[in-house]
């Protein structure tokens, strides 16, 4: 073949080629212009979802900040609340025939503790002795397992089960034992 031929017929194929190219481009550019279009509506669609989200957050933010102020105020008020009952115990004015009948550990805790439950230690040793405390003592509940639940415990003591105690207490077998299990590791601490 002679190189002249070569030439044309390459230069043929090129136009060819070239003819064609054209059609496939315009396709290709509507394909693009769909995809481009796709991405934005994704975009738009990730926007409006992010703002959504910010917007969750931040009122989730507002909700915690709020719960944290009124347990701020909450605490504060426990903490005034706690200085008056200290102030009521350590000012409960003991006969000075009680103070002389106390044993010196109470008296002792008297004048150094400020916790109200020291008043109630007072009236109970006084009242073993017979005498009576002035009126206005704050009362406060049992601070020990065994003074929360004395008939509970006092069925386990006189032998009775789990199942029976849970039974006449009104309380699931679980709740019985548990409250065994914190006896016992109650009375190992004191020990």
């Amino acid at each position: 073949m002679s190189p002249w031929l070569a030439v044309v017929l390459l230069g043929v194929a090129i136009t060819g080629y070239a003819w064609l190219m054209p059609k496939t481009n315009a396709r290709d550019k509507e394909k693009e212009f769909e995809s481009e279009a796709a991405y934005t509506q994704l975009l738009e669609d990730l926007e409006t979802e992010n703002r959504e989200l910010f917007d969750a957050v931040a009122k989730f933010k507002r909700e915690q900040d709020e719960t944290v102020d009124k347990l701020g105020r909450r605490i504060v008020d426990m903490e005034q609340q706690m200085k008056m009952w200290t102030e009521q115990a350590v000012s409960v004015s003991v006969p000075t025939e009680i103070q002389s009948g106390l044993q010196a550990p109470a008296v002792e805790a008297l004048s150094q503790s400020p916790l109200p439950y020291v008043a109630v230690s007072l009236e109970t040793e006084a009242a073993e002795m017979g005498n009576d405390l002035v009126a206005g003592e704050i009362d406060v509940p049992p601070t020990t397992i065994r003074g929360r639940y004395p008939e509970l415990l006092e069925m386990h003591d006189k032998g009775r089960s789990v199942e029976q105690i849970a039974k006449a207490m009104g309380m699931n077998k679980g709740e019985v034992q548990l409250i065994l299990q914190l006896v016992r590791r109650e009375e190992q601490q004191h020990a």
